[in-house]
């Protein structure tokens, strides 16, 4: 479990670093932008109410702001030693209210409770305020591997022409994408070798998809019931969109 904590003082101009500290430890847990910037504001929000509210003025004390992550949470914590702190004492804002109506008063943790999917307030002793939030960590969408096949797919040529396919399997791929825009002829034996590549990625946990078959090439997959086999998408764009991640091509 990777784990970092930064102590800093009090201020209103340690948001900045405290929100740097964080979006690190959410880089390496490997949020996106949209996510990354959600976490940080709801850090933002806990660590504004310690500074303004926790410690007088005239005498600021500091936040210890811990973040850490498994494989599916990402948790963050600040702890001070200011004033007890109770959000049951703080209304929930009436977003829905008119203009007239709304002082802006408890947004702050309306916005906390809303970005994060866990937050508790606890006091422990001796005397130290603990907020600890977590947020589920994204899933993360294999590369995909996609290969643009060419010509004939025959007893002649299928072999080498699936040959970067099988080496890419050897590698470690498991989502891979091949394109038949420019395949003009399939025989039994491409469709034998298509066969192979197919049981040897799915005994690996991965997934194998076609594009763009040509009218000719469809039919043969039609008539030998491949179609019930591999998913076949009209163009690579759609492959793709299936697999919901970035794209390799190779």
């Amino acid at each position: 479990m990777l784990r970092d904590t930064l102590t800093i003082a009090a201020e209103l101009d340690a948001l900045a670093a405290i929100s740097a500290f964080v979006r690190a430890g959410l880089e390496h847990a490997g949020f996106d932008e949209r996510g990354s910037w959600q976490v940080q504001l709801a850090v933002d929000e806990a660590a504004t109410n310690i500074i303004q509210h926790a410690y007088p003025a005239t005498s600021p004390g500091s936040i210890d702001v811990s973040w850490w992550f498994d494989d599916a949470t990402f948790s963050v914590e600040l702890r001070d030693t200011g004033q007890p702190f109770d959000p049951a004492t703080v209304p929930r804002p009436r977003i829905d209210a008119p203009l007239e109506e709304r002082d802006g008063g408890g947004l702050g943790l309306y916005l906390i409770d809303q970005l994060m999917d866990t937050v508790a307030f606890t006091r422990e002793a001796p005397g130290v305020n603990v907020v600890r939030m977590a947020r589920r960590r994204p899933i993360r969408a294999p590369a995909v591997r996609q290969f643009v096949l060419h010509g004939r797919l025959d007893a002649r040529h299928s072999a080498a022409a699936l040959a970067p396919v099988r080496a890419a399997l050897d590698d470690g791929a498991r989502a891979v994408l091949l394109d038949f825009g420019d395949v003009s002829f399939v025989s039994s034996s491409g469709l034998r070798d298509l066969i192979v590549l197919l049981r040897r990625v799915r005994a690996a946990g991965g997934e194998l998809r076609l594009c763009a078959l040509q009218p000719l090439v469809a039919e043969v997959f039609a008539l030998t019931g491949f179609v019930q086999l591999f998913p076949i998408h009209p163009t690579a764009a759609d492959g793709l969109r299936a697999f919901g991640g970035p794209a390799r091509e190779a």
